[in-house]
């Protein structure tokens, strides 16, 4: 009951709100009747407005003339007249709700714009526009690429040096080019593009292993012979078609001599595969021992030392 009365009094409040804006809105621009909102249609007239404000005013009597009456001694009278005026109450909230959700239908039609969506096949190639800078861009590098020619310029053997690495080549690290040819090279793409080889800067790592044999026959004045400690591959992939796609490499041993392996790299087009051959040793996959794997900046990284095989009594 309190509910109801508290959103019926609320509801007659508004009412009340409104109309006195609409005086004030008639009064300052000298219009009888002006709307509050213009562009909505079908909105109660200032008669109806009043009508209503007097029906607030009549139901807030009745509320304070039944809040000061006595409550009668019989419960089923009390409850009868109380789900009456529940009723009717609610029926008056209901209306007044339904009235302000229309007003605001009626300004949101007449106040929105919704552009009409067209398709591509609607229009004709006169109303087409094309930027002719950018079609005549796109239209040249793929003749570049069609005939051969990278998009960017060849590094050059500093470039290179500096971009893979700015410490230069250590003291026992050489560079190592020996490449191994690969025979059958199914390309689906090479009536496409143009097949070419990448770019390489390569660098074998090598030492001296301090064993037991090594110490007893060897010392710092004659030392042992230098083995291969590990390998850093710099494979460089500027001109990639498809720059989601990250180059990979695999691993397979020599079919003659097990103690060697095919080390291949894959890129993808416009670029062949590349192979180079290594000792067929266990890597040392830590970062603490340099090892590294990555694709940054066009160029494919894969650095990694062989474990060291350590021997205790």
């Amino acid at each position: 009951m309190a509910r109801a009365r508290l959103k019926a009094k609320h509801q007659a409040m508004l009412r009340r709100k409104l109309w006195q804006l609409k005086q004030e809105q008639a009064e300052e621009f000298g219009v009888a009747g002006t709307p509050l909102f213009p562009s909505a249609e079908g909105i109660k007239t200032e008669a109806e407005d009043s009508r209503t404000l007097e029906e607030g005013k009549v139901s807030e009597g009745e509320d304070t003339q039944e809040r000061k009456q006595p409550e009668a001694p019989c419960e089923e009278a009390g409850s009868s007249a109380g789900v009456s005026g529940t009723k009717a109450q609610e029926s008056e909230t209901l209306i007044a709700e339904e009235d302000l959700l229309e007003q605001a239908y009626l300004d949101y039609e007449s106040g929105r714009y919704s552009p009409k969506l067209f398709k591509t096949m609607d229009f004709s190639e006169e109303h087409v526009v094309t930027a002719e800078e950018d079609s005549a861009k796109r239209v040249a590098n793929r003749e570049r690429v069609l005939s051969g020619e990278t998009l960017v310029s060849d590094y050059s053997e500093i470039e290179m040096q500096r971009k893979v690495d700015t410490d230069g080549i250590a003291t026992e690290e050489y560079n190592f080019n020996s490449e191994v040819t690969i025979e059958h090279q199914d390309l689906l793409w090479k009536e496409k593009y143009r097949p070419r080889k990448p770019r390489f800067l390569n660098r074998v790592h090598t030492g001296f292993e301090w064993n037991k044999y090594n110490q007893t026959h060897y010392d710092t004045d004659n030392p042992p012979p230098k083995i291969v400690q590990g390998y850093k591959f710099n494979i460089f992939f500027p001109d990639l078609i498809d720059k989601r796609k990250t180059p990979t490499y695999s691993l397979k041993p020599c079919q003659d001599n097990k103690d060697f392996a095919i080390l291949r790299f894959h890129g993808g087009p416009p670029y062949e595969d590349i192979a180079f051959k290594i000792v067929n040793r266990e890597w040392e996959y830590s970062w603490k021992h340099g090892f590294k794997s990555q694709f940054n900046n066009n160029i494919l990284q894969l650095w990694f030392r062989f474990k060291r095989n350590r021997y205790r009594r």
